[in-house]
C-alpha cells in the first residue's frame, strides 16, 4: 500500500513517459497487439492531450487515455493501475478525464471492453457510464462480392450538398424503432452524427447514398474506405420505419459489397448491435461472419445540441 508521504498527483503525462503510460493502459491486450497499438499512439498522428497519469512521487501508478473524435464524441480507454494501487485512484483518473471531456464540449464518451471486469463495471458506474450495447464486428471477404452492380428495385443516389437535408431526415427516420443501439437515439444532434460519419475513413460522396424506391426516399447507405487497413467499412445502413419489411436490406448490403469491390479492397467490415437479430441475419445471408465483439459503455455530457 502507498505510504502517506507518497501523495497522489494526477495530470498530463510528459513525453518521455508516454510509452510507459500507454503500456499500462493497454496491458490487457495480447503482446503483439499491445506493441502495435502503442506504436500507433506514439507515431505522432494521435493527440496525447487526453493522456493522464496518476503519480506518487516519481512512480507512475495509474493511467487513462481519452481520445476526442469528430462529431463531439470521445473514446475512453479506462483507467489501469499499478499492482497494489487503491481502486480509488481509478475513480480519480476517470473523474479527471471526464472533466477534460466536458470542458472540450464532448457530447458523449464511450468505453469499449473486450471483457467486463467487476472493477471496470464499478468504476464506470460510479462516473455515470452505463452499458449501451454488445457489439459484434463482422467481416466479409472479396469472394462474397458481386461481380457486377446488383440488380433490384432500389436506386442509389450519391450525396451532394443539395441533398444533405434529405439524407439527414432519412437517417433520423431510420432510427425510429431501430434495434441497433436504440439507447443512442436523441443523444447526439444530426450535425454531430454526420460529421462523425464524414471523418471516418476516406470520405467519398459517391459512397454516401440515399436509397430510393419508385421516386421515394426509403433508406440510406454509408460506406467508407480505410486504405491504411486495406478494407472498406459499412459505416451505416438503414431503412426508414415505414418502408421496412420488403426484404431490401439484403440488396443494400450487396450494394455495399459492390462498392468495396470497385475500390479493390479485399474486405468489408462493420459493427452491429448483437441484439439486432434481423440485421445480423441479413449480413450473414450475404457472407459476413463475426470476428470480434465488444461491450460498450457510454456517458452523455449535457443535452443534445
Amino acid at each position: 500500500m502507498p505510504s502517506d508521504r507518497d501523495a497522489l498527483g494526477i495530470g498530463p503525462v510528459p513525453a518521455p513517459r508516454a510509452a510507459e503510460a500507454f503500456e499500462l493502459i493497454l496491458r490487457d491486450l495480447a503482446e503483439a497487439d499491445r506493441r502495435e497499438q502503442v506504436r500507433t499512439f506514439l507515431s505522432g498522428g494521435v493527440s496525447w492531450e487526453g493522456l493522464l497519469a496518476a503519480r506518487r512521487g516519481e512512480r507512475l501508478v495509474g493511467a487513462i487515455f481519452s481520445q476526442i473524435q469528430p462529431g463531439r464524441i470521445a473514446i475512453v480507454w479506462p483507467p489501469r493501475l499499478a499492482p497494489g494501487e487503491p481502486d480509488e485512484t481509478a475513480d480519480r483518473l476517470l473523474e479527471a478525464a471526464d472533466r477534460g471531456l466536458a470542458a472540450a464540449g464532448v457530447s458523449m464518451a464511450q468505453v469499449l471492453l473486450e471483457t467486463v471486469s467487476e472493477a471496470d463495471d464499478a468504476v464506470l458506474f460510479a462516473e455515470d457510464y452505463r452499458p449501451l450495447a454488445k457489439l459484434l464486428y463482422l467481416v466479409c471477404g472479396e469472394v462474397e462480392f458481386p461481380a457486377s452492380r446488383p440488380g433490384g428495385p432500389l436506386e442509389f443516389e450519391p450525396y451532394t450538398e443539395a441533398n444533405r437535408d434529405r439524407l439527414a431526415r432519412l437517417i433520423e427516420a431510420t432510427y425510429e424503432a431501430t434495434l441497433d443501439c436504440p439507447q443512442l437515439n436523441d443523444v447526439r444532434c444530426m450535425d454531430d452524427i454526420l460529421e462523425g460519419y464524414r471523418q471516418t475513413g476516406a470520405f467519398d460522396p459517391e459512397r454516401w447514398l440515399i436509397v430510393r424506391h419508385q421516386d421515394r426516399d426509403v433508406g440510406c447507405l454509408i460506406v467508407t474506405d480505410h486504405p491504411e487497413h486495406g478494407s472498406c467499412e459499412l459505416v451505416y445502413m438503414g431503412i426508414a420505419a415505414g418502408w421496412r419489411g420488403h426484404g431490401w436490406g439484403k440488396e443494400i448490403a450487396r450494394f455495399a459489397q459492390w462498392l468495396t469491390a470497385r475500390v479493390r479492397r479485399p474486405r468489408l467490415v462493420l459493427a452491429v448491435d448483437a441484439a439486432n437479430a434481423p440485421a445480423i441475419t441479413i449480413y450473414e445471408s450475404v457472407g459476413f461472419h463475426a470476428w470480434d465483439r465488444r461491450t460498450v459503455y457510454g456517458k452523455v455530457f449535457g443535452s443534445r445540441g
